[in-house]
């Protein structure tokens, strides 16, 4: 639930995120620090255990005098300028993390192999951009790939709203069987856009197949002109670590017990790219 929380000096759009107990400044205009009272009074009221700020490069070091640290870059965020993602915690035990030396050992080894990947021309299977007669199949996909997700996406009228508003789906398909898929979720205001939604039946990974799905919508968003794009992959994954960094993505933190997916709450990944 997005909440616009206006002070003097400021306007920040407030990402008020129960299912994941944090609270999320997605975006903001103007002076942050008028606007954190406000902001950490909601986290104390909605219990959240997380305050996360996509911070513009000259705020960080006021954020800073408010207890918040960097977990996390996203090139490009802001219309081509850098955001840092900064946390306050509110908890102790979200703070904590048992993981976090066998995380690093996965991102120092793909960073010891080769980024790059040769993609046949043609998928593998058939390739298309999704439509609403798609949003059943692809909650389907969701429910099986995931326990738990940190957005509604077992919902097919969450997907189709989402599909209504700058996300763009592709999908991978077997003789008619939505087999694999990924999605775009794209900001033309700011001029960026998440890879998200990342999701491949077991049986058919091995084939690169996410790596051409991020690629189709790489090209959709060149073509919207939008050049900076992001990801957040599960820390613990190494697969999909892997295709990231050998799509060309790189490495820029961590973000510690982020959300709830797969199974667990789980440490996330950030992965930048330039198109």
């Amino acid at each position: 639930m997005i909440r616009v929380m206006k002070r003097e000096g400021v306007s920040a759009y407030v990402d008020i995120d129960r299912f994941n107990e944090r609270i999320r400044v997605v975006r903001y205009d103007g002076k942050i620090e008028n606007a954190l009272p406000e902001i950490l009074a909601a986290a104390k009221k909605e219990l959240a255990e997380k305050v996360i700020v996509y911070a513009k490069q000259q705020d960080e070091a006021e954020l800073a005098k408010h207890l918040f640290v960097t977990e996390g870059l996203l090139d490009g965020y802001y219309l081509g300028h850098r955001a840092a993602v900064m946390v306050r915690y509110l908890s102790e035990n979200r703070r904590l993390t048992n993981s976090y030396l066998a995380e690093l050992e996965i991102v120092e080894t793909l960073y010891k192999k080769s980024p790059s990947i040769r993609l046949t021309a043609t998928p593998p299977f058939l390739m298309s951009r999704c439509e609403p007669r798609d949003i059943h199949q692809l909650s389907m996909l969701y429910k099986k790939v995931f326990r738990t997700y940190p957005t509604p996406i077992f919902d097919p009228v969450y997907i189709e709203k989402t599909m209504n508003d700058n996300t763009v789906y592709y999908a991978m398909f077997d003789d008619g069987r939505l087999i694999g898929a990924a999605s775009a979720e794209a900001n033309p205001a700011l001029g960026h856009a998440e890879i998200t939604d990342c999701a491949v039946l077991k049986e058919y990974r091995g084939h690169s197949l996410m790596n051409h799905l991020i690629a189709a919508l790489e090209k959709e968003m060149a073509d919207r002109e939008i050049f900076h794009v992001f990801s957040l992959a599960r820390a613990a994954s190494y697969g999909m670590n892997a295709v990231l960094h050998q799509s060309g993505y790189s490495y820029r933190g961590r973000l510690i017990n982020n959300c709830y997916i797969y199974e667990s709450l789980e440490n996330m990944n950030v992965w930048c790219k330039t198109l």
